[in-house]
């Protein structure tokens, strides 16, 4: 890594540090005297949340179908799920490689996210403010309740049932199973799966008391869906992560492409390894991404299209994804 290279990255690693100690600073002193209203029940009983069956209503704002390029030959179904405070239409570079492909795609938004948020004049306020209302069983009824609909359309067709999922969605979607017994993927995708993350990250939970607070965001608003992130999101995501590290084993050891940067600065790639190793998830495979030189100033984080990653790593990922899914 040369000087300038260094340097951007520790400034980077500064600016992070610093919103991270303004606002525990700034919760200490204002909110302390403030009691807010906890987003969360105790941590043992969430550990031992188990979902129901039962078919939930349907919100046809957080759903979205993309039809296979032939509607006569198809090849799959797939879920698709983005990642935390990124814009679920930014998944859509994958779900045109999947779509091209012979596969149908139901894309995902979770609340927070996408065009399901609370009815007000201010779109961008209104879709904040339904962030700050997530919480991880929130977040996993609506994943079970578009899975519902892709297994439906799979059962249909006849045809395998595959998912596919970025940071926050790819651990969403390995958690399903070990939150809802019938839930089956004939094969996944993960994009960087949050589903061990380095350290540092954890500095968050001292905020976890203020659900309503939220932590301004470095990503480029190209990409985000908001301007920051609310606790209430962080604290859906670090027990979504606890439920999954507690319970994850045989029934997510299903064919399993992972594809993550080794530099990645917020999951752990040799966590995601050892995970894989400690339980036994031997059908699980990595593939590195290793970004093109000409890439600059973008998380290791962020890959999910060629803008992210370079053209040829891209092309590299498509093909690694497709062979995977339809081998």
């Amino acid at each position: 890594m040369n000087d300038h290279n260094l340097k951007r990255v520790m400034n980077a690693k500064l600016h992070v540090y610093t919103i991270f100690s303004f606002h525990l600073i700034f919760s200490i002193l204002v909110f302390s005297c403030c009691k807010q209203p906890q987003n969360r029940s105790d941590g043992q009983k969430k550990l031992k949340f188990q979902g129901s069956s039962q078919v939930l209503p349907a919100d046809d704002a957080s759903i979205c179908w993309h039809h296979a390029a032939d509607p006569n030959k198809i090849n799959g179904v797939a879920l698709v799920i983005h990642g935390l405070n990124l814009r679920p239409d930014r998944m859509e570079p994958i779900i045109a490689l999947l779509t091209d492909s012979g596969i149908d795609v139901l894309n995902l938004s979770l609340r927070g996210h996408g065009p399901n948020h609370c009815h007000e004049a201010d779109i961008d306020n209104a879709r904040l403010e339904a962030f700050k209302t997530v919480s991880y069983k929130l977040w996993i009824d609506e994943t079970y309740r578009a899975y519902q609909h892709a297994r439906k359309r799979s059962d249909q067709k006849k045809t395998p049932l595959f998912f596919i999922g970025f940071s926050l969605g790819g651990l969403m979607e390995a958690e399903l199973p070990l939150t809802y017994p019938d839930v089956a993927f004939d094969r996944m995708v993960l994009l960087a799966p949050a589903l061990s993350m380095h350290a540092i990250n954890y500095i968050t939970k001292l905020l976890s008391p203020f659900p309503r607070l939220v932590i301004p965001s470095v990503a480029s608003k190209h990409y985000r869906a908001n301007s920051g992130v609310p606790m209430a999101a962080y604290n859906a995501l670090f027990e979504a992560v606890e439920h999954f590290n507690t319970n994850a084993g045989p029934k997510i050891n299903i064919p399993t492409l992972i594809l993550v940067d080794p530099r990645d600065e917020l999951i752990s790639y040799k966590g995601l390894k050892r995970l894989a190793e400690n339980k036994q998830l031997d059908q699980w495979k990595f593939h590195d991404i290793r970004k093109d030189e000409g890439i600059k100033n973008v998380l290791h984080h962020l890959i999910v299209d060629e803008a992210s990653v370079g053209k040829d790593m891209w092309n590299e990922m498509k093909t690694a994804i497709i062979n995977h899914l339809l081998p």
